[in-house]
């Protein structure tokens, strides 16, 4: 299909505020709780290996998207690292890789709406938080529709809001311990090594969209500078606000009872203040997940958008709106079976499917990465993720891990959608098929 161009209208730091947007979210401010269980005292270290994980796989990020600045991000790059093998396998992996992404992108937004309805029941709890999530869901879509324009002046006043809400958190809890230091708690590891990496894992959801970035790069000003820079930097900023929260956590309110609160940053600050720092952390909660989804949102009509031109996907997603310049009608499409979602009202079967999803498109990410070092030398390369392949074999290793320690029906729910990515790309492959001959026919009449 014919190419219709996004407006570049992205500088560094819009960039980077919406990678902070779409990292710091639900994440931190839920399930920070639920981590904190398998975990125990050492929370702030399984904060590190995920943060460490994540890194790894942004560095394969900003080194592709210096290559390929495109809609896209994940799918392109696997496109053009496995089209190296073989164009069939190229298109297969994309086609699957793509599928997922889109998938992934509306599961993980459905999950961030009810995060963020758990934190506005802290203010009003008459509503629930599916009728919250759903809320948030259709005002989301309706920003997203009118395009990234004006959606990124919402991301980045949300962001210095929730940001400050972390360091005043930290301070506070660093000024107030009720408890001693973690590494002086007893049991430190209450579940070994073991429980550090299942933490890990759950933890890995607020992680999971480092592609936030890249998903834009079409939209970026300079593409090629911005994007992997605004990338290396967001991941960097959240990890580390990721453990000193980790560690903060654990010295204001008991590992067994941090898992019982449903806004546990907010509710850990009762403990220290007279009420308005937890009444303020709450509602930057309520910023956080506005802005991660947000974030998650915007990254799945682009997806969308890229296969569209590549002929993988319905022809509808490669709309661009004339007056808005964005993929609207993707938008609403995606958000539309968000919304769906949503109403299941199941956080955790929806986060976790996300989650595994998210895995399978890092170990692809940096699969292509090392295809690319061997297969296409000559491209040029204004990032370079540095010490060789040796950052993204230990990305690889690092989600293969974190993969394990995910929930049996995380992997069934997540499976089931790769399944589906393949039966869609046989359904493409069809119809391009079809198509092309046409088009021979009608050549040789």
């Amino acid at each position: 299909m014919e190419k219709q161009k996004l407006n570049r209208t992205l500088s560094f730091w819009d960039l980077y505020s919406l990678g902070v947007a779409a990292l710091i979210g639900t994440g931190i401010f839920v399930l920070t709780g639920v981590a904190a269980e398998p975990a125990g005292p050492g929370l702030f270290l399984s904060f590190i290996i995920a943060g460490a994980i994540a890194t790894f796989t942004a560095l394969s990020y900003a080194e592709l998207s210096s290559m390929f600045p495109s809609a896209g991000a994940s799918y392109e790059y696997c496109r053009q690292a496995f089209s190296t093998l073989g164009k069939g396998v190229g298109d297969l992996v994309s086609s699957v890789i793509g599928w997922t992404l889109l998938t992934q992108y509306v599961a993980v937004g459905a999950a961030v709406w009810l995060g963020f309805g758990l934190y506005a029941r802290f203010f009003v709890p008459n509503l629930s938080v599916t009728v919250w999530a759903c809320i948030l869901g259709v005002l989301t879509i309706a920003l997203l529709y009118r395009g990234i324009a004006i959606s990124k002046g919402v991301i980045n006043l949300l962001v210095v809001f929730k940001v400050f809400a972390l360091i005043l958190f930290i301070v506070l809890g660093f000024m107030h311990p009720q408890l001693p230091a973690p590494i002086h708690q007893q049991p430190f590891l209450p579940h070994g090594i073991a429980g550090l990496i299942a933490a890990a894992a759950i933890i890995a959801f607020g992680q999971i969209h480092i592609d936030a970035i890249t998903t834009v790069a079409e939209e970026a000003k300079r593409p090629y500078r911005d994007v992997p820079r605004a990338t290396v930097w967001a991941i960097f900023t959240v990890v580390i606000l990721y453990a000193l929260v980790g560690w903060v956590s654990v010295t204001l309110v008991p590992t067994d009872v941090l898992p019982t609160l449903k806004a546990p940053l907010a509710s850990a600050l009762e403990v220290v203040t007279s009420g308005w720092a937890s009444s303020f952390v709450a509602a930057a909660g309520v910023a956080a997940t506005i802005t991660s989804g947000l974030g998650c949102m915007i990254g799945g009509p682009r997806v969308g958008l890229a296969m569209a031109r590549q002929g993988q996907i319905w022809s509808f997603f490669g709309k661009i709106h004339p007056k808005f310049k964005a993929p609207s009608t993707a938008t609403l499409v995606t958000g539309i079976f968000a919304l769906l979602l949503t109403l299941t009202g199941n956080l955790g079967l929806v986060a976790s499917a996300g989650v595994f999803t998210a895995l399978v498109v890092f170990i692809g990410v940096n699969v292509s990465v090392i295809i690319l070092r061997f297969k296409r030398r000559d491209l040029k390369r204004p990032f370079q993720v540095p010490f060789g392949i040796l950052l993204p074999v230990l990305g690889i290793v690092g989600t293969l891990i974190e993969m394990y320690y995910l929930k049996p029906e995380a992997i069934l729910w997540g499976s089931i959608w790769l399944l589906t990515g393949v039966g869609v790309y046989f359904i493409f492959r069809g119809k391009k098929e079809e198509m092309t001959e046409d088009k021979a026919k009608a050549q040789e009449a």
